[in-house]
Order: C-alpha cells, then sequence, then structure tokens
C-alpha cells in the first residue's frame, strides 16, 4: 500500500463506528507505516537511498540533507507514532484526537 493509502485506513479506523479502544493504537500503527514510506521516498528524492537502512538512520540522513522542519516534524511524529504503537502497561492507550494530529503532521510530508 502507498504511504497516501495507509493515511486513508488511518483516518478510516479512527471514525469507524465500531471503534473500539485499540482503534487509536492500530491507526497508529498505518500512520508510521505511512510515515516509514515517506521517509524512505525523500531519501531517495535527495538522491541518498536508504532503503535497507532503519528508520533512525533513514532520519538522521534527513537531518543532512532536507530542510530543518521537515526533519524535525518527521522524527517527532516517528517518535510519537512508535510510542503509541506499543503497549506499555503503565500508560495510557494514545488518544484518537492524538492520533489524528499525528496523522495530519505525517500527511504534511507527502510529496507535493
Amino acid at each position: 500500500m502507498s504511504a497516501v493509502e495507509l493515511l486513508a485506513q488511518a483516518q478510516t479506523v479512527l471514525k469507524s463506528s465500531r471503534a473500539d479502544g485499540l482503534s487509536a493504537r492500530m491507526a497508529a500503527f498505518l500512520a508510521r507505516q505511512a510515515l516509514e514510506e515517506i521517509i524512505e521516498q525523500r531519501c531517495a528524492n535527495l538522491d541518498a537511498p536508504a532503503s535497507r537502512a532503519t528508520t533512525r538512520s533513514q532520519l538522521v540522513v534527513l537531518r543532512a540533507l532536507d530542510t530543518q522542519d521537515a526533519a524535525d516534524r518527521a522524527a517527532i511524529a516517528w517518535s510519537r507514532l512508535s510510542v503509541a504503537c506499543h503497549v506499555h502497561a503503565f500508560e495510557l492507550q494514545p488518544s484518537t484526537a492524538e492520533v489524528e494530529h499525528l496523522c495530519g503532521v505525517v500527511a504534511s510530508l507527502l510529496p507535493v
């Protein structure tokens, strides 16, 4: 699936009338997958393809070669989505509003 399709699916999950406690986490997972595709594509567009590198490494490439704003948004969104994807007994589940905001950040990184 493309990043656009993954983000659309995340929005569908968030707006589902059957949304339960896990829908925000599932949407966060879809949004993170979309963001990882966007990061990989941005690296390739900067003539620094790093498809086999970890996302953290690709974020370093963005920090060095992309605009500071785009690199910051990508790094912060990836970090927050990663936290939202993992279940910790001592933390609350991500809110729908938080995941919707992060989906908006990811959408802002899509190529025009």
